[in-house]
């Protein structure tokens, strides 16, 4: 494969993980470079590719916008939290020692165990809607049909179902604090504090996977920073696998980071 000699113009992470830096000279093949030239990585002049190439660009962005709903330890997390609240709260529910009128048999949550964010949304609905009508028998001045007494009101911050990962992971935050809450209460319940929900909160890592059709785990990657967004984040690494490519950064990228990648395979 014929290369030549470029000059780092904006610092970048290349396919051996080494941050590159500006003034340093590599040595790169045409079809990175050329990737890299118009995303300000490396200076000009970059040439036309040659003949007998055997390196094949699979796909590239030279301006890509993080988001938090590509965040995998996000959406790990909150599959966790949602799947561990709703075996709790089902508990919960169905407590004859807690709900001494009778047992909540109405709002038990029948959704499938997550395992994906469209599974995630339909369950997350599911127990806000459910809770919602929990909480109001509560409250009520009497008559209950669960519970002993009138107890604190613990009104979710929202009613609306979520539609995003983000959305989930406000929406379920909110479910296990208010839930926790109620659950103690001992006076519309019968002892309170039987079943609390401690799994850990939902929250976003430093890693966010890329779709990228046809993308396999022996592939190269060259990705570099362009904008650090609000959490000033450094750019780690990148490990591609079967349709996505994860990037690694020192934190969560949020919503605003701005990245320039290109995948490449060699040719049989």
């Amino acid at each position: 494969m014929e290369t030549a000699e470029y000059t780092v113009a904006r610092a970048f992470i290349d396919i051996d993980g080494v941050t590159k830096q500006p003034g340093w000279k590599v040595q790169l093949p045409l079809h990175r470079a050329l990737v890299l030239y118009k995303a300000g990585f490396v200076a000009g002049p970059v040439y036309q590719q040659k003949p007998g190439e055997p390196w094949q660009a699979i796909h590239g962005s030279a301006r890509r916008l993080t988001s938090r709903e590509e965040n995998v330890a996000g959406l790990e997390s909150a599959i966790l939290l949602a799947n561990a609240l709703k075996t709790t709260i089902n508990e919960h529910y169905a407590d004859a020692t807690e709900h001494t009128a009778a047992p909540d048999t109405d709002n038990t949550i029948v959704s499938p165990q997550a395992g994906s964010l469209p599974t995630l949304i339909t369950l997350v609905s599911e127990m806000m809607a459910g809770y919602v009508l929990h909480n109001a028998d509560a409250i009520k001045v009497a008559n209950w049909v669960y519970h002993a007494a009138q107890g604190t009101n613990r009104a979710l911050a929202s009613v609306v179902a979520p539609a995003s990962l983000q959305e989930c992971i406000t929406r379920l935050l909110d479910v296990k604090a208010k839930y926790n809450l109620h659950e103690a209460d001992a006076v519309s319940h019968g002892t309170g504090g039987l079943h609390p929900e401690a799994t850990a909160d939902a929250a976003y890592g430093a890693v966010v996977r890329i779709p990228i059709r046809g993308a396999k785990p022996t592939d190269l990657v060259s990705w570099g920073i362009l904008d650090s967004g609000t959490g000033t984040v450094i750019g780690v690494r990148a490990a591609p696998g079967y349709g996505y490519v994860d990037f690694e950064f020192d934190a969560d990228p949020e919503n605003d980071c701005i990245i320039s990648y290109l995948t490449t395979r060699k040719l049989p």
